[in-house]
């Protein structure tokens, strides 16, 4: 019912750009290193841009619609029926804890932009609204799947029976409930302050932006398995410290020197695992009321080869992650104050900003859901058309 609810809201949607122009392009394909070592797509985001003019003279107005959908491989944080920490207690939650979700997610947004910098695209202010909307359906891992019959999984014991009711709200997993799907609409605003002059192997400057997202049980065509109001403040701030020019609006080398810090507010008693916790490489960070997250990081990129858009860059990265306050999801009144991080390096190719090449190592440190550093590596791709 739920995705027959999602499939007929994105006809209605969609319906109107059949008479009119618009603009279509693919925003990013995207791999998931356990999915065919991360040479195969499995998801997509792509934007229809509706042509309207600017508003407002010398500033850009957008309406658009964004869809991404695919496969996203997920990890059991908390207990589903408790919302405990499951990692304080490993030897009591003693199964696998990884599983996929496929998502299909919307915005309908509209973007006003506001004062000329006169050195960028993008205007010092922009505002914008949105109306959301994700679907998510999670099941076992393929590779369970085609297992022995008498492995156990996430959602499935030994002997084949459920793990978790499916008849009931799981407090810890409000997403995972019944049949383990949820279908959420929600509404977006936000500002956003651009004094950035950025130049694809050059940046200087600062930008921020603040966000709020509404989703209440309330919210029409919602299915009621989540509730929660974010909200999300953000500062970059760049700095180029060494460029050597070409002479032709291109540079043979340079180095940017940038830090990116991310703090959330989470409130509601239905959190879904889609807006929990912070965006940093490798660990997760714990369901908690407050979230901060920052990346400080060092690239070096190469020759511009042919145009602006084509180079080589190498990237050394420190993410730093944090979660104070109360436990989402808890019946325990549970409060932390934990901190998570990584380090690595990003190896990059770009063509024309249309593929990106990449490939990632790093070193994750957990406390919170494993005792001991550990290693990842990544390959992937994107494309945008």
């Amino acid at each position: 019912m739920k995705r027959f609810i999602l499939f007929a809201l994105l006809l209605i949607l969609l319906f109107p750009l059949s008479a009119i122009g618009f603009g279509y392009h693919v925003f990013e394909i995207r791999t998931e290193p356990e999915f065919g070592q991360g040479v195969f797509p499995t998801s997509v985001k792509y934007q229809f841009n509706f042509p309207v003019p600017d508003l407002i003279q010398g500033n850009k107005t957008k309406f658009a619609f964004r869809l991404d959908n695919g496969l996203v491989y997920r990890t059991l944080r908390q207990d589903p029926l408790t919302g405990a920490i499951m990692a304080k207690d490993p030897e009591q939650y003693d199964f696998p804890k990884e599983y996929t979700v496929h998502f299909d997610e919307f915005n309908l947004f509209f973007a006003q932009g506001f004062i000329d910098t006169g050195f960028s695209d993008n205007d010092l202010l922009t505002a914008f609204v949105s109306i959301d909307g994700r679907f998510e359906m999670a099941f076992e891992r393929l590779s369970w799947m085609t297992g022995p019959d008498d492995t156990g999984g996430v959602f499935w014991k030994e002997d084949g029976t459920l793990r978790f009711p499916s008849d009931s709200f799981l407090t810890g997993t409000p997403e995972l409930s019944d049949d383990r799907s949820v279908f959420q609409t929600s509404i977006s605003i936000g500002l956003k302050v651009d004094f950035m002059h950025d130049t694809t192997t050059t940046r200087d400057g600062i930008k921020a932006g603040l966000y709020w997202r509404f989703a209440p049980r309330w919210m029409l065509l919602t299915d009621g398995s989540a509730s929660f109001v974010v909200s999300w403040n953000e500062i970059q701030a760049s700095k180029t410290l060494f460029v050597v020019p070409n002479g032709e609006e291109r540079t043979w080398f340079s180095i940017v020197l940038d830090d990116f810090f991310t703090y959330r507010a989470i409130m509601g008693d239905k959190v879904p695992s889609y807006i929990q916790g912070g965006d940093i490489w490798g660990p997760d960070v714990p369901n908690a009321a407050n979230v901060i997250t920052n990346r400080l990081s060092l690239t070096f990129y190469g020759p511009q080869v042919n145009s602006r858009d084509t180079y080589p860059s190498v990237t050394i990265f420190w993410d730093l992650g944090w979660a104070l306050g109360k436990v989402k999801n808890s019946l325990l009144e549970e409060k932390i104050f934990e901190s998570v991080g990584s380090y690595g390096i990003r190896c990059e190719f770009v063509v024309f900003s249309i593929a990106e090449f990449f490939y990632e190592i790093g070193c994750s440190y957990d406390p919170v859901f494993a005792e001991e550093m550990y290693v990842e590596q990544r390959f992937g791709f994107s494309v945008g058309i």
